[in-house]
């Protein structure tokens, strides 16, 4: 889960006081001061430990991300081993192939550039078991992903899931295959097609958790995951999902409960109210200073699934709030031909389509607005992720 999720707590908080005749203003909101949000998971297999370090900002500040530039993190063992992240981009603290013993029990510690120490207490490293299955079932307009999961030693109990998600979409007869270029019309190279494109990764930041603790067998069983529906255009071609799960201490499993219920619970006047977040961080310079955050050790099973939509069971078409309506340059009469074509292209704004002949053999070119003939002009990219399968 991402920093948005976790700064909904204090959102969340915050709009308590519009429910009441007298304003009320929470102490973590209200303060000048800002505070350490801790994001990301100690993965103690052999992929990438990833954590964000920031600051909480004010609810009327323009600005959203508050990163936590030039600290040092370490990832410490109770048998004193110690694991340095580095910075990669501001605030985003990176190291490959921990590979950690599960004899040992680990923690972070963090050491601000401000000269503030930081530490989360010792925890237990979770070995996560695989995923069984990721499953999309077909709904009337839309698809709903669950996810199927078990450990055959009833050791893990309590887990938690999150995903991101790519997809490719195209676009059709109105593609452009062709460039107007110095005076001349070219036809697009095979690496300059822009019909194909892709979107990718999307991170998403629902909480999704399950525990089999009151069950005899540590089992979990097609719980919900994310529904994509129809028109968004995430499935009219192909759609990937990539499922991580994590194994969870009990109170890791707390802390995350809460968050959700602080997050996703409010709505009505029966929600329950929300409640201070739970946290095994704290500051060791001050320790009357709130963190915001839980660090959890664990492996991460992961499972990725591709979807296709033309083998779905009904027709998934697209809202499209994008206006199209083009027409064709005849290059009949020569004189104006070539005054109308520079006069068009001039601004950038169209892109010519493909040749067309009409049914006295004068030839034309038909063209388009540009975001409706140039698929990298939705958001996406012509450039294919190596993990996408090839025919898809």
């Amino acid at each position: 889960m991402r920093i948005r999720a976790l700064m909904t707590v204090l959102v969340c908080l915050f709009a308590i006081g519009f429910s009441c005749r007298k304003p009320y203003n929470p102490p973590l909101i209200s303060s000048n001061q800002s505070y350490l949000v801790v994001d990301g998971v100690i993965n103690s297999g052999s992929d990438s430990t990833i954590i964000y370090l920031s600051r909480t900002v004010k609810l009327n500040s323009k600005s959203f991300r508050n990163p936590e530039q030039g600290a040092t993190l370490k990832v410490e063992s109770d048998k004193n081993d110690v694991y340095i992240l580095q910075e990669t981009i501001p605030g985003k603290y990176i190291t490959t192939n921990l590979n950690l013993p599960t004899d040992r029990n680990y923690r972070m510690h963090i050491y601000t550039s401000g000269n503030k120490e930081y530490a989360s207490d010792y925890v237990e490293n979770k070995i996560t078991p695989p995923i069984d299955s990721v499953y999309a079932v077909p709904l009337t307009t839309g698809v709903q992903f669950s996810v199927t999961t078990h450990d055959n030693t009833n050791k893990t109990r309590y887990y938690r899931w999150d995903y991101t998600e790519s997809w490719s979409y195209e676009i059709g007869e109105q593609a452009s295959r062709l460039i107007y270029r110095n005076g001349q019309i070219l036809s697009r190279s095979p690496d300059s097609l822009v019909n194909l494109c892709y979107k990718y990764p999307r991170h998403n930041s629902s909480v999704f958790l399950a525990n089999s603790a009151k069950l005899i067998q540590d089992v979990i069983n097609k719980l919900p995951l994310g529904y994509v529906d129809g028109s968004t255009g995430k499935i009219t071609k192909t759609y990937e999902l990539l499922v991580n799960q994590y194994a969870l201490t009990s109170e890791a499993y707390k802390y995350w409960t809460l968050l959700k219920t602080n997050s996703e619970g409010l709505g009505t006047i029966t929600d329950p109210l929300p409640s201070q977040s739970i946290t095994n961080i704290h500051c060791i310079t001050n320790p009357a200073e709130p963190v915001i955050g839980y660090v959890s050790v664990s492996t991460i099973a992961v499972k990725r699934v591709f979807l296709a939509g033309r083998n779905l069971p009904f027709a998934v078409l697209a809202k499209d709030s994008v206006s199209c309506g083009g027409g064709i340059i005849w290059m009949q009469p020569e004189s104006t031909f070539l005054f109308r074509l520079n006069q068009l292209m001039a601004s950038g704004d169209t892109l010519l389509v493909k040749f067309e002949t009409r049914d006295d053999g004068v030839g034309g070119y038909s063209y388009e607005n540009a975001i409706c003939s140039d698929c990298r002009l939705r958001g996406g990219t012509t450039t294919k992720p190596a993990y996408w399968p090839s025919g898809l």
